[in-house]
């Protein structure tokens, strides 16, 4: 057998493919004893490594690894060279995942609570767990609420939409802080509102030459961080010895603004501000040819450029300049970052930014934007990411008593949601809830039952990858690696058992377990980089090069021309809560490119990685202005309270230049109370 080296996969011919298949893929009974071996499995030499390609789930990008197992134990993981999102990379969270896998803190099996909040669980048998779930399920009828998190797979909101959807109940809420703070919901409304279609925007930032980001740290934690990050190499290093400029407008300086060639330090939410005073420069002025300055002056609403310096803290000389750089670039790109989706009026402020892609005809073209590619008929869809409407809408049902059996997977809303929402409350009309998390977290605390799912590295799945990169319509693979460590069972196998004593969803959900759902998605799929027309073939290849993606961009993205010109988008002026005089300073919140949304918080790897502006590890910190922090009379490590209209928390003081002095910082992901 050809041996695999870390950044080389197997390569084997179309005849072979049905006899030679990267080990275990035909199973999860992966070998994960300890050496000596009496017997070892046929795929396993002693001291030989092994290697599976699937796929990370600790954000929702779908990006391709391979894990190295050694003697049936996952020992290391690297990025999938072959997969079009990360391209071989993987970035710190993408590593952590062995320390999932391996967390002592792990449920090992299904445990009812006592009482919930008790933290007093009792180990119950796989089956008692099953039926008792399957009598609460079968009571309820519709009165049913699904809650999953953006890093949830989809072929598992797959399955939960179709039992939700055959007994009569909602289909499933995905929301999670990640997925909220990035604006996921807000950039697919704003997609729909000028494209027509209600999809994540993927830019071309590779072969853009100028590059304008208005808070999005695509390097740090925005969206597709890993594939983004591949992009600026590339967008850093084009043909020619040509190098792409990069300007970052944001108040607190992220991983980006520190990679930029000039950031722009602007006052908190003054984001669409300024990407409305460069659209109308560009419409008064001589600035860029007449085609774009046409378009600017459809687009670009009335605007007092006068007051514009003093809301924004960027100079009329700089907004000038600016304007002329973006509007004579050959191919300028707009990036509308995380900032502008904590606002009311967020689509609004992102289509003010994504109007000036419209103004220099940068839709649908190399180096500009366009809509995520779309997937083949029959291919399954990505799983839709709700609005806090839409968790609003759930609380209210919950709050009603319409709502008798809750499951929650992928997330953790009592952690996420604000203690306004009241979401621990409205758990007390819910009936039954089960959790169907690896680890105790804040809204496991408040479960009947945990019945928990097996870890990344030990599961099968399947993610339809949004944002996608150059045209590229992409779905990952997931597969285990390793056998289970302990008596844990899939979450979609424990649906589908659940489903056959329930008349209506046994129809919807006929699949013997949820490979075999799987394996009947991917023969769905056409041909593809590593298709085949037999369906055993088409598999095989699925999971042993991570996942299904045509060779070339199939040229049908939404959007591919520009749009014509309708109404001026104006965003209005962003709103602050708390009295000016009362709270002097702006709180800019940030996902921390290591903890994220805090669902990294239980890893050591994660907390211990020092963070890549401060250095800071293990703990909350606040980042101060030295001009604020001398008229505080406040140094590094003092501890300080800070305040808002909806609570308080005390961390710890630290001194950073690269801050507004109106403005302080703190990263979320910490404050956990479980865990």
């Amino acid at each position: 057998m050809t041996s695999l080296t870390r950044r080389h996969f197997l390569k084997i011919s179309a005849a072979g493919t049905a006899t030679v298949i990267l080990a275990g893929c035909d199973t999860d009974e992966r070998w994960v004893e300890l050496e000596p071996y009496v017997q070892p499995p046929l795929e396993q030499i002693s001291g030989i490594a092994s290697w599976y390609a699937t796929s990370c789930r600790q954000c929702p990008a779908g990006c391709g690894i391979i894990a190295r197992v050694m003697n049936g134990r996952a020992v290391k993981l690297e990025g999938n060279p072959e997969h079009p999102v990360n391209r071989g990379r993987l970035c710190a969270r993408g590593q952590s995942e062995l320390q999932v896998l391996y967390h002592p803190d792990r449920v090992t099996g299904a445990v009812f609570q006592a009482e919930r909040g008790s933290r007093e669980y009792e180990p119950v048998a796989w089956n008692e767990a099953i039926n008792t779930l399957y009598e609460r399920l079968n009571e309820a009828g519709s009165r049913v609420a699904v809650w999953l998190g953006s890093s949830t797979s989809d072929h598992l909101y797959d399955l939960f939409r179709r039992f939700t959807e055959a007994i009569g109940a909602p289909a499933p809420v995905r929301f999670d802080l990640y997925s909220a703070i990035n604006g996921y919901s807000a950039l697919s409304s704003a997609s729909a509102q000028m494209l027509g279609r209600s999809t994540l925007p993927a830019y071309d930032l590779g072969r853009a030459d100028m590059v304008f980001s208005f808070g999005a740290d695509f390097v740090g934690s925005w969206l597709s961080t890993t594939g983004y990050s591949v992009e600026y190499g590339r967008f850093r290093s084009q043909p020619n010895n040509q190098r792409g400029y990069l300007v970052h407008f944001e108040p607190r300086m992220s991983p980006t603004g520190a990679a930029a060639d000039q950031w722009l330090p602007i006052v908190p939410g003054s984001e669409a501000l300024v990407a409305q005073a460069i659209a109308r420069l560009i419409a008064d002025g001589d600035t860029g040819s007449a085609e774009r300055i046409e378009r600017a002056a459809a687009l670009a609403g009335e605007i007092n450029l006068e007051a514009v310096p003093g809301a924004t803290g960027v100079s009329m000389e700089q907004l000038e300049r600016l304007a002329r750089l973006f509007a004579r670039a050959e191919r300028p790109l707009a990036l509308p970052g995380s900032p502008l989706t904590g606002q009311p009026n967020a689509a609004q402020a992102i289509a003010a930014v994504q109007m000036l892609n419209v103004i220099v005809g940068a839709v649908g073209q190399p180096g500009g934007m366009s809509l995520s590619s779309a997937l083949p008929e029959g291919a399954p869809a990505a799983a839709p990411i709700s609005t806090f409407a839409d968790v609003q809408a759930l609380l209210g049902r919950i709050n009603g008593g319409e709502v008798d059996v809750l499951l929650v997977h992928g997330a953790n809303p009592a952690y996420e949601l604000p203690p306004g929402a009241g979401f621990t409350d409205a758990l007390q009309n819910v009936g039954y809830v089960v959790s169907f998390n690896p680890l105790v977290d804040e809204t496991a605390v408040w479960a009947d039952a945990i019945l928990p799912d097996r870890t990344p590295l030990e599961s099968w799945g399947y993610n339809v990858v949004t944002p996608t990169f150059q045209g590229v319509p992409v779905i990952s693979s997931q597969q285990p690696v390793v056998t289970p460590l302990y008596d844990v069972r899939p979450t979609g196998d424990v649906l589908l058992t659940v489903a056959r004593g329930i008349p209506a969803a046994a129809s919807a959900l006929p699949w013997t377990d949820e490979v075999a759902y799987l394996q009947e998605v991917v023969a769905g799929l056409p041909a593809g980089a590593q298709g085949g027309d037999d369906a055993a073939v088409r598999w095989a290849r699925f999971l042993q090069h991570g996942g299904w993606w045509t060779d070339a961009p199939t040229g049908e993205e939404a959007g591919a021309e520009a749009p014509e010109a309708a109404a001026p988008i104006t965003a209005s002026a962003a709103e602050f809560q708390g009295d000016a005089g009362e709270y002097p300073y702006f709180l800019h919140l940030y996902l921390s490119p290591l903890l994220g949304d805090g669902s990294g918080a239980a890893v050591p790897w994660l907390q211990g990685t020092p963070d890549p502006m401060t250095t800071v590890s293990w703990r909350t910190w606040v980042e101060i202005n030295p001009r604020t922090a001398e008229e505080l009379g406040l140094s590094h490590s003092d501890v300080v309270r800070i305040t808002s209209p909806h609570g308080e928390i005390e961390a710890s003081v630290y001194v950073y230049p690269a801050i507004r002095p109106d403005t302080i910082a703190i990263p979320f992901g910490q404050g956990h109370e479980a865990f």
